[in-house]
């Protein structure tokens, strides 16, 4: 597994700008990018950060995600750095 990697997402999904864009257009193709296994990538796709916690990324990075879901997208904790 590459945890290193799907934490590195993670982290760069809340601050980099250019990758929360860019995964917000394209988010498979985003993925291609960091070392991940099928089943970290399968967690991701689902957005799931209790089975991102599982695979070994901190439980804040793991909530991350969820700044794809456009549920959350809009609440002002994800607009903060």
């Amino acid at each position: 597994m590459s945890c290193y990697d799907l934490s590195r997402l993670l982290f760069d999904l809340k601050m980099n700008e250019a990758v929360y864009q860019r995964a917000s257009a394209d988010f498979e193709n985003v993925m291609t990018g960091y070392d991940l296994s099928s089943e970290e990538k399968d967690a991701l796709r689902a957005g799931d950060p209790r089975k991102l916690r599982q695979l070994g990324v901190h439980g804040m990075l793991c909530l991350y995600i969820k700044r794809l879901n456009p549920q959350f997208r809009d609440n002002i904790y994800w607009a903060q750095k």
